[in-house]
């Protein structure tokens, strides 16, 4: 990857071209705070900074700086570096050292992987991994230079503090990804000297200061653009706490979330992801309404007639009376056959209930369903409550918790 290398006039020139439009903007107007000038010119000395390094102070490749391939003999890079210096004596003394090392092909893998400063610099280095742990410091203390400056940019309260997390995680996935190539990149010097061999180190650096560059700007700029109200990109991109965008173009009609003649709740700027989120929220209060509802209309129905340990004849014989009565020589009414179907239905789990045995199992297996005993006068517990009833009764109360109060989802 060839970026152009730009002269330093060059280059000042086209800084001035950017800083003062940049500065005039940010210090027109008295509405914005002194916080926000002070990132804005941190974030222009930041990007001229990166461009300098892209543009102006590539990094070094003795090969590139010669025009010799990398397949090129020991001698003639030590006569290209003489001719470059004027003469062998005027050679410097750690370039000396690069032509000994590049007279080995495994240290030239080593020069494409790592970059010339580590081949130049480190005088101990023996393995791979000397290396490897020479060379990491240099893009990891880079990477926290840049963690910490997207943290600034992205301060609490402020109009980035949303796209934190986005803009962190950038970061540390390229770090990783980074780490990753440099180490497990297969480096090939072809023969062929058209072909030119993949310099692993430059690419690397280029790409990480062309992010260092464009990512900042982008967290900067985002909050106006409104991204997040478009639905693809709306489950990327972090949603402000405090939308302040009315654009009706982008959000999604209310009306697609109302029924007829209802206020929608949704704000008029929802994401489809604020959307599926509350409807979430409605769904989960809504299944143990039912729940309850269901429990509770049962529930009713049982007890229409209560049942009495002591009048359980006579209640079975009213039931039979109530039967005979509802045939008339027509069809019974749906109301007749619910009411006798749910008195059937509280007459055998009376039975069920009341029956020895069935107590006796149920007791003998931790599933008791006794009442709690109290003391009249100490109001010590005599007999605890039963097992199955207390379950049934905590399963009650979660579902009266959950579903009986107004859901603050509804609309």
């Amino acid at each position: 990857m060839e970026l152009p290398q730009l002269a330093l006039d060059a280059y000042v020139a086209i800084s001035l071209v950017i800083a003062t439009p940049w500065l005039y903007h940010t210090f027109s107007s008295s509405s914005k705070s002194n916080t926000h000038q002070a990132l804005s010119t941190l974030l222009l000395l930041h990007t001229l900074y990166i461009l300098h390094a892209l543009f102006v102070s590539p990094p070094q490749n003795i090969f590139k700086t010669l025009g010799l391939h990398l397949t090129a003999s020991p001698e003639a890079l030590r006569a290209g570096v003489a001719d470059l210096y004027g003469a062998p004596q005027n050679v410097p003394p750690h370039l000396d050292t690069l032509l000994k090392k590049l007279g080995l092909m495994d240290l030239r893998l080593i020069y494409l992987r790592f970059g010339h400063h580590v081949l130049t610099t480190c005088s101990h280095c023996q393995s791979f991994d000397d290396f490897a742990l020479y060379a990491f410091p240099g893009p990891l203390l880079e990477y926290i230079r840049e963690i910490a400056f997207v943290g600034l940019l992205t301060l609490p309260k402020s109009s980035t503090a949303h796209l934190r997390p986005l803009g962190l995680g950038t970061l540390l996935a390229a770090l990783l990804a980074e780490v990753y190539w440099t180490l497990t990149a297969q480096v090939v010097i072809p023969r062929e000297k058209d072909i030119p061999a993949v310099n692993w180190h430059d690419n690397l650096l280029q790409t990480r200061h062309t992010l260092f560059l464009l990512l900042p700007i982008l967290l900067t700029i985002l909050p106006s653009l409104g991204l997040h109200h478009i639905p693809i990109l709306g489950a990327l991109i972090p949603v402000p706490e405090n939308s302040s965008s009315h654009s009706n173009n982008n959000t999604l009609p209310p009306a697609q979330y109302q029924l007829q003649g209802q206020t929608p709740r949704l704000p008029e700027n929802a994401t489809l992801s604020q959307a599926a989120k509350s409807t979430i929220d409605t769904i989960a209060h809504i299944v143990p309404t039912l729940h309850l509802l269901k429990y509770v209309h049962a529930a009713v129905m049982r007890s229409q007639d209560p049942i009495n340990p002591n009048t359980t004849t006579a209640h079975h014989e009213r039931e039979q009376e109530a039967e005979k009565a509802a045939q008339p020589t027509s069809s019974p009414s749906l109301h007749t056959l619910a009411s006798t179907w749910w008195a059937t239905e509280a007459h055998e789990g009376h039975i069920v209930r009341t029956d020895p045995t069935v107590t006796s199992v149920l007791k003998s297996v931790g599933l008791s369903l006794d009442d709690e005993q109290k003391d009249p006068t100490t109001g010590d517990i005599l007999l605890p409550e039963g097992q199955l009833k207390t379950s049934a009764r905590m399963a009650v109360e979660f579902l009266k918790e959950q579903g009986g109060k107004p859901s603050p989802y509804w609309v």
